[in-house]
């Protein structure tokens, strides 16, 4: 590492996770959860509990909380069976009901809004397993919606993440060195295709994901704060 401050890290680009890195959006995820369960005559679970489930898309979000069993707290294959009909079913029930709801009580992370300024002059891309159309709706609701070269959600590339084609595919039609490229996640899934693009990988401990399965994971960086990447990479300014 050189010396100074930054000790030799510099940055080409950035890719940033959604749900629990730049929004704040666990509540209304669980809220359309629980409605979900309600269709099918399941009681509540705790808001928390079905934010743990958040980070690899609607579809296993879903499976995951229809199937939560809340006599035994568990979900999968030891919980409560979710046939096909029953998913798709809730799927169709969930999607409805986020898409009214998406902005109820989601709001930026403090200090994101400085952060994007910050490093304006680099390529900044959104890498998200949620569906495109609530990534978009997200984005504009909270005026973000041009502040991204490339967002990309789950459904539509034809590998997500962890799968590292899903950040491939936000760095096509630029030219940076992949090992100065900088993902920003709160989920194992966005560090786990950071290592596998072999690009830097920054770990958010304050987003949905419990804290011991991001330190698992064995980030580059973990951050409490998105303030703090300031002090880890300088800006073009």
């Amino acid at each position: 590492m050189g010396k100074g401050k930054y000790k030799g890290r510099r940055a080409e680009a950035f890719i940033f996770d959604l749900d629990g890195t730049l929004v704040d959006s666990g509540r209304d995820i669980a809220l359309s959860a629980n409605f979900t369960r309600a269709h099918f005559k399941l009681p509540e679970l705790e808001l928390s509990q079905i934010e743990s489930y958040v980070g690899d898309g609607v579809a296993n979000l879903l499976s995951r909380a229809l199937g939560h069993n809340i006599y035994t707290g568990l979900t999968g294959n030891q919980g409560l069976p979710v046939s096909e009909e029953l998913h798709q079913e809730g799927m169709a029930v969930f999607a409805d009901h986020y898409s009214r709801h998406l902005l109820d009580h989601t709001r930026l992370y403090p200090g994101v809004l400085e952060i994007l300024a910050r490093y304006r002059g680099f390529p900044l891309h959104v890498a998200t397993n949620k569906p495109q159309k609530f990534t978009e709706a997200i984005l504009s609701g909270l005026h973000l919606d041009g502040a991204f070269r490339k967002v990309l959600g789950g459904d539509v590339v034809a590998a997500r993440k962890p799968d590292s084609g899903h950040l491939q595919e936000c760095l096509k039609g630029i030219s940076v060195d992949i090992t100065k490229v900088v993902m920003v996640g709160d989920s194992p899934n966005d560090i786990n295709a950071a290592k596998e693009l072999g690009a830097i990988s920054v770990g958010c401990s304050y987003g949905l994901v419990p804290l011991g399965a991001i330190k698992a994971a064995q980030p580059d960086f973990l951050i409490a704060d998105i303030s703090e990447l300031a002090g880890l990479f300088p800006s073009r300014s």
